[in-house]
């Protein structure tokens, strides 16, 4: 059945994100060789040590431009129309605003060692304009050259058809043989993310985080964030925490490290504004591990980009980049009343709007379903009474989590919630499984089940990784998009894509909440295309 238009062009009031913040906000001033992209009225200019070098244009409002220099800022290489994880080309500036193309293909990353260029085209990487291996999985990355210049360091994910596909492992590429060789690697019991390149002191590392589970939050198991030597010597983890970190980034002098952190339920009783006083972004000076909140909560639109001594850095190619002190999320994220496309769509939480004694904290791919199928393929009320965050009939929520029959199908596979107690029905126990990893292992979303739930309950489901001109398209003609991405984080996270501005950020339906930080209501979000960095969508 076809989704209904709200309106070809509606007033969405306070629930979409504005063009600027209404706070004062102190520009960053870069150090002479920093690279970044800013939106502008022509396109993206790109800047380094704050001085602009060149303007490119993207194909698509959804798409941006990443940058990087080399470390004495003569030359800078710009990966453009980029989604959040590859771009279609990749240009070089040298320190006259003079641009040469380069290549075009799936462009991941690109990294200096004085002036030769290395970047991953897809799973090849070439180095100074010649491929000398693969690195396999999805969407490789480069961090930067070893000290010594024999090798790379490079981020691996597994080319995987479920959530674990966000899971990353450290290597070094060696120029020579084209080996990788596993540094820091994710298996049955540790996972890593967030992998970065910083030079400490002189040295170099690589800091990250490491965390026991897929998604965002359930878990018992705590999180660090950890620095390791470019060999994979673990020599710090700091900041336990069973909370989620977001991103981390240390400082050039190894004296502190910026974290964007968000509290993680484990007691539904305590409803969702219970870490309205944690969730944010800090900074903490290491030798005395006394960590302060710099941004009130967790924007969608400033992520963190980098610290400077004690000064943490926040911004997007485009908002621009300020210095982070005394911000509030909401204000930097502030309101508007815009226009745009919005299909009719029932919101659900997966938290929120689900019974009483079920954590949903892994749930985000079956509720993304429903929100898809209700009034439609599913148009029967199947409610629960829920306590939190206060009292209320939600009307859809035993679809998620009772057994239920539609359309020739009993919906009566079962399995555990996030905290692995239990047995689950209806969407919850048809799509996810043991299919991640972990120890103890968690549920996390099965795709191909994603789209068996779909098809099963009468939806005519294309799936695959579309463009944003595929996305609109798709919006047009009344349907929904299901995305899996990294939404702000580095964790993997469904929801469901409802409508779009013609600004190329799209309105969303976020299952976890407003910015994906567990609060209750997240209809009618309106997120950029890198913020949901999509790798894989259902259209139904």
């Amino acid at each position: 059945m076809k989704k209904t238009s709200l309106a070809l062009l509606v007033a969405l009031g306070t629930s979409a994100a504005a063009v600027c913040p209404a706070q004062a906000v102190e520009p960053y001033s870069e150090s002479p060789s920093q690279s970044h992209a800013v939106r502008s009225a022509d396109g993206y200019d790109v800047f380094v040590g704050g001085v602009k070098r060149a303007t490119f244009n993207v194909s698509d409002p959804a798409y941006t431009v990443r940058s990087t220099s080399s470390a004495d800022g003569s030359e800078s290489a710009v990966i453009s129309d980029f989604d959040g994880t590859v771009g279609k080309a990749l240009h070089t500036i040298d320190r006259y605003g003079k641009t040469r193309f380069v290549a075009r293909g799936a462009i991941t990353s690109a990294v200096f060692n004085g002036p030769t260029l290395a970047y991953a085209d897809g799973e090849n990487v070439v180095v100074g304009g010649v491929t000398v291996g693969k690195l396999k999985g999805r969407a490789p990355q480069l961090l930067g050259f070893t000290s010594d210049g024999t090798g790379l360091l490079a981020v691996q994910h597994p080319d995987a058809a479920d959530d674990s596909t966000y899971v990353g492992s450290l290597v070094r590429f060696d120029l020579k043989s084209g080996a990788a060789k596993p540094l820091i690697s994710s298996d049955s019991t540790s996972l890593y993310r967030d992998f970065k390149l910083v030079d400490v002191k002189g040295e170099r590392h690589v800091s990250f985080i490491k965390h026991n589970e897929i998604y965002r939050c359930g878990g018992a198991e705590p999180q660090y964030l950890g620095l390791a030597t470019e060999t994979g010597e673990v020599r710090a983890l700091v900041g336990e925490t069973k909370h989620h970190y977001r991103s981390a980034v240390w400082s050039t002098d190894g004296t502190h490290v910026a974290y964007e952190v968000m509290g993680c339920v484990s007691d539904k009783k305590l409803g969702p504004n219970q870490f309205d006083d944690f969730n944010g972004v800090y900074v903490q000076d290491l030798a005395t591990h006394k960590a302060s909140r710099v941004v009130d909560g967790l924007s969608f639109n400033y992520a963190l980009t980098g610290v400077n001594g004690s000064d943490a850095v926040i911004g997007s190619p485009q908002k621009g980049y300020v210095k982070a002190a005394g911000l509030k999320a909401a204000t930097l994220d502030g309101q508007m009343t815009t226009t745009g496309r919005l299909n009719r769509a029932e919101y659900v939480h997966q938290l929120w709007d689900t019974r009483n004694e079920f954590n949903g904290n892994s749930s985000c791919g079956p509720t993304s379903a429903v929100i898809d199928l209700v009034t439609y393929q599913l148009p029967t009320e199947f409610g629960v009474q829920v306590a939190q965050p206060f009292s209320h009939w939600s009307k859809w929520g035993r679809y998620i989590t009772d057994e239920f029959t539609n359309r020739g199908t009993t919906f009566n596979r079962t399995m555990n919630d996030w905290s692995r107690t239990g047995s689950w029905k209806g969407a919850h126990g048809w799509i996810t499984g043991y299919y991640c990893g972990g120890n103890p292992a968690r549920p996390c979303a099965s795709w191909e089940s994603e789209r068996d739930f779909l098809a099963r309950n009468g939806a005519a489901v294309q799936q695959g990784n579309f463009t944003p001109a595929e996305v609109r398209a798709f919006l047009d003609q009344g349907k929904f998009v299901i995305m899996s991405g990294s939404w702000g984080s580095t964790a993997g996270h469904l929801s469901v894509v409802i409508g779009y501005h013609d600004n190329g950020s799209f309105y969303v339906h976020d299952t976890y909440g407003a910015g994906t930080d567990g609060s209750y209501d997240g209809a009618n979000q309106l997120y950029t295309w890198n913020y949901i960095a999509p790798v894989q969508m259902w259209a139904a």
